[in-house]
């Protein structure tokens, strides 16, 4: 899934793919599916799952290239958050997560029905 996340004033484009898993874990780790199928999952671990993730789409949003995407560390991973608010980039998690799991949101209005 493809999607634009607003983080503050930047809109940063994120890519969610099966790989992206496996991507976090070899940039971070840690297993992504372990952490979420852990009993020690707690929200401070879903948020930290959500910073990096945010990283690992946006990255293979811009690459799309798997030298690239094995390139990815933690030094590349603080370079690219620095561009952000600590306060911005917490209120774009809920979007981030949309993306990860392929949640389609929208954020226009309906429009109203005609008149009858």
């Amino acid at each position: 899934m493809l999607a634009t996340v607003r983080i503050g004033d930047k809109e940063v484009r994120m890519m969610s793919m099966a790989s992206c898993d496996l991507y976090y874990r070899n940039c971070f780790g840690e297993d992504p599916i372990k952490i979420q199928s852990s009993e020690e999952w707690a929200d401070w671990k879903a948020t930290e799952l959500m910073m990096g993730m945010g990283f690992i789409m946006a990255k293979f949003a811009e690459h799309s290239n798997r030298k690239e995407m094995l390139k990815l560390n933690e030094a590349a991973y603080l370079e690219w958050l620095d561009q952000f608010s600590r306060s911005d980039y917490i209120e774009a998690l809920p979007q981030i997560m949309d993306v990860y799991n392929g949640t389609r949101s929208t954020t226009s209005t309906p429009k109203k029905e005609a008149d009858q």
